[in-house]
């Protein structure tokens, strides 16, 4: 589960600016580094009335291309350059349009299944910024028995360019359940499931978002009179 949150980390962290754009140093002079980061040392200077490319952006970095080289430019030293319109460049509202903008989800999310512990990993896809399905797949381990359930919902975001937006989903999917005993030789149990959640996402930066949910499910079973289970989520997911 680490390595799978470092991968998506490493992969979302990178956005593209929505096509180059041509800048030229307004300012005395801004110092361009080998890499995404002050770590890296400076190996070019743009001075005055020089022109420059901005290609992608990772976290508060830009890469540019100047003399038909490719640097990095830190986002705080956008204030000293000017667009062909001689205006600022600021990636301020390109970020909460990326948010908007977002095709891909992937996520983690820790909670309580009905009195159990539980993690669930996450990958959406959004046909809108309204509506979004979701294939999710999640292990609660309790002192009774284990739950491994799978399940595809769809999601209704109401009001997605908030920065905290509630959505609505219904899924649907099946739950694996593994007694834990030793007296008795119980099997397992495969059942299916109907649920519908209640939560919220807040758009923390970059490409990251926070969630919060309630979901109730219902558990089809064999016998007269169905399950129903409450799971609490906490978590947070990264998009592009």
């Amino acid at each position: 589960m680490i390595r799978f949150l470092l991968l998506c980390i490493s992969i979302f962290s990178f956005v593209t600016v929505a096509e180059p754009v041509d800048v030229s140093v307004s300012g005395d002079f801004v110092n361009l580094h080998s890499g995404a980061g002050r770590g890296y040392p400076i190996v070019q200077v743009a001075i005055k009335g020089e022109r420059l490319t901005l290609l992608t952006r990772r976290h508060d970095w830009v890469q540019v291309e100047f003399k038909q080289q490719q640097y990095w430019l830190a986002r705080a030293d956008l204030a000293q350059v000017i667009t062909a319109q001689q205006q600022q460049f600021d990636l301020s509202d390109d970020r909460m349009a990326a948010f908007e903008q977002r095709t891909l989800e992937a996520g983690i999310q820790f909670g309580d299944f009905n009195g159990s512990s539980m993690n669930q990993l996450s990958l959406a896809y959004l046909f809108s910024p309204y509506l979004q399905t979701e294939l999710s797949v999640g292990q609660a381990n309790g002192d009774q028995a284990d739950n491994l359930a799978a399940e595809l919902s769809l999601y209704l975001s109401p009001w997605p360019h908030w920065r905290l937006s509630p959505y609505f989903g219904i899924g649907g999917g099946v739950l694996r359940t593994t007694p834990r005993t030793v007296l008795v030789q119980t099997p397992d149990r495969n059942n299916s499931l109907a649920s519908a959640e209640f939560g919220l996402r807040y758009y923390l930066s970059r490409n990251f978002i926070a969630r919060a949910a309630y979901r109730r499910s219902v558990i089809v079973t064999d016998r007269n009179d169905n399950e129903e289970i409450d799971t609490w989520k906490l978590g947070f997911s990264v998009f592009f």
